[in-house]
């Protein structure tokens, strides 16, 4: 009998999974048919499967657990991207900034709350709720447009981080809310703490030597980092905090290491399948007619805030700390949104009996329609801040011209080098004998550690990898030179860069000659075939490419020519 009802539940629980996967591609696929966000989409498949209409999601309390499971590795991969030694740029402005922004908003929703008839309760955690924003969408938002390294990326992803911290400490002092007990607090906040100084010890010391150890090994790596991501969240919720701390801090812990790139995009993957279900289980949760007809005043007035008024004081408080007004416009719209962390701070105070099944649904609805009106604020920033503008102006009149800071915190690469072993290593001597602007990019740790010695500008990653692809700013370089001898990867970087329409000259490598044609095909400018041409000759190439001189065209089109006599001979022989 208890294995029927097993293989029923596995079946029903499968069933549903199915049908959250295939209603939240059909809906994408509309959505993006009129160029959409697909959290939308995602979104609205949840309230078409929910209780407002189809009602076809029966396993409710699995669903959910799993959408926990999808935030965990949301929060898990958004802690990856935040490495503090990245932000140190904007380090003062993330952390003053982010307290005063935190500390206005915060009253702003207390304050509205108090005036809607919330009790004084309710309304601190409606203050805390509409204070913070979301780290995944914003991420999301900025990747989906290459702005992550922007400077108003940079500052965005610094105000979030703190945001983070904040919501993380109040996330370990929720469940005493009601009695404000010094000693629980206290212990509470303590336990925060050390849980993140446990992080930040293994991050120094323990984990560069076992991901040293896995590097080589794809599988390995990507086990290891699911492993430190399920032992956090497991310690977390030991110390009574929910698995998405847990899981933040594991990614935390892991943003330093020269691995990370890589690590993001094998959990990449694994992070959109859950959060898929995570962002449908937040429309599942929404009854349309029931909810929105007893909570729209509250619904009206605290959207207003999130989207309007919290990056209204962030774009001042940014152009107060100097930075150029349109960067600081830019940053503030991208931050008007109800974070995925104010859904647990509410579950949390939910499941502790501080607040009722109200304020839960009013935060989903919160959460929901902010991050639907962020993705066309987003996608409208440019033409938002034409219109604007103006106002940005007072603003920054207002700003002390001795503080003004016009910053770029990037720079870019003049020539981006793929694999530094062999022949990679000619091209490494001759960039350097030319005082050449490069970066050597390689997925090999020894590699790696030779170079970082020899203080040679080096990031560690896969060709293959997209998120490697992106933060080595290839599409900006002149010149993309790739040793790598694997053709699909090539291709797939040679499709990155026509795809972002990038001007860069490619160099790669194939072993035979109608790979070298597949190559040229894709868009190549020039092929090395290690049997036909040297090493040598080829940094002759590069040396007058650097120069100026406009050969490549000629020299490509002779070596189309002679290598299609190659080809032609080789079948000859073959027959």
């Amino acid at each position: 009998m208890a294995i029927e009802l097993f293989s029923n539940l596995q079946v029903n629980l499968l069933f549903d999974i199915a049908v959250i996967i295939v209603f939240a591609t059909i809906i994408a696929f509309i959505i993006r048919l009129f160029n959409q966000p697909l959290i939308i989409g995602y979104i609205l498949a949840g309230v078409i499967l929910g209780p407002s209409f189809l009602q076809l999601i029966k396993n409710e309390e699995i669903i959910f657990a799993l959408s926990e499971i999808g935030i965990a590795f949301l929060l898990f991969f958004v802690g990856l991207e935040m490495d503090m030694k990245k932000l140190k740029e904007v380090g003062f402005f993330s952390t003053l900034g982010t307290i005063i922004q935190v500390a206005l908003t915060f009253a702003a929703g207390y304050f509205i709350s108090i005036y809607l008839g919330f009790d004084s309760t309710a309304s601190v955690i409606i203050g805390f709720v509409i204070a913070f924003s979301s780290t995944s969408v914003v991420v999301k938002l900025l990747s989906d447009k290459d702005r992550i390294d922007t400077l108003h990326g940079r500052l965005a992803l610094g105000m979030l981080l703190m945001q983070d911290i904040i919501v993380i400490a109040l996330l370990s002092t929720i469940v005493t809310i009601d009695s404000f007990s010094p000693t629980s607090l206290t212990i509470s906040f303590l336990k925060g703490i050390a849980l993140f100084v446990i992080g930040m010890f293994m991050a120094g010391s323990v984990f560069p030597k076992l991901f040293g150890a896995a590097a080589k090994f794809r599988e390995l790596t990507l086990l290891l980092a699911l492993t430190i991501c399920f032992i956090f969240s497991t310690l977390a919720a030991y110390l009574g905090f929910s698995i998405v701390v847990g899981a933040f801090i594991g990614g935390i812990s892991i943003a330093p290491l020269r691995y990370s790139l890589n690590i993001k995009g094998m959990v990449g993957p694994l992070k959109d399948f859950f959060s898929t279900i995570f962002f449908v289980s937040l429309g599942l949760q929404l009854n349309i007619v029931q909810s929105i007809s007893s909570l729209i005043p509250a619904i009206v007035l605290l959207l207003l805030i999130a989207v309007v008024i919290k990056p209204i004081i962030i774009a001042i408080i940014a152009s107060f700390f100097g930075y150029d007004k349109r960067e600081s416009f830019f940053a503030a719209t991208s931050l008007g949104q109800v974070s995925e962390f104010s859904l647990i701070l509410a579950a949390v105070a939910l499941s502790s009996g501080i607040v009722g099944r109200e304020i839960f649904s009013l935060t989903v609805i919160l959460v929901a329609l902010s991050i639907v009106v962020t993705s066309y604020l987003t996608k409208s920033q440019d033409k938002l801040y034409s219109t604007f503008s103006w106002w940005m102006d007072k603003i920054d009149r207002l700003t002390p011209e001795g503080i003004k800071q016009k910053k770029r915190i990037m720079r870019k690469k003049e020539i981006v080098l793929f694999g530094c072993h062999r022949m990679g290593n000619i091209f490494l001597n001759t960039f350097q004998k030319l005082k050449k602007d490069f970066l050597v990019i390689d997925h090999n740790p020894s590699v790696i550690d030779r170079l970082n010695k020899s203080n040679v500008p080096c990031l560690y990653g896969s060709i293959a990898n997209e998120e490697v692809l992106k933060r080595s700013g290839i599409n900006t370089a002149k010149i993309v030179v790739s040793t790598i001898r694997v053709i699909e990867d090539n291709l797939h970087m040679i499709n990155y860069l026509k795809e972002h329409r990038s001007k860069a000259k490619i160099i790669v490598i194939a072993e035979h000659v109608h790979q070298a044609l597949d190559l040229y095909d894709a868009g190549a400018d020039y092929v090395i075939i290690p049997h036909i041409v040297s090493g040598e000759k080829v940094a002759t190439l590069m040396r007058d490419l650097l120069k100026g001189k406009k050969k490549v065209d000629k020299i490509k089109n002779e070596h189309i020519s002679h290598i299609l006599f190659m080809e032609k001979s080789e079948l000859q022989k073959e027959e």
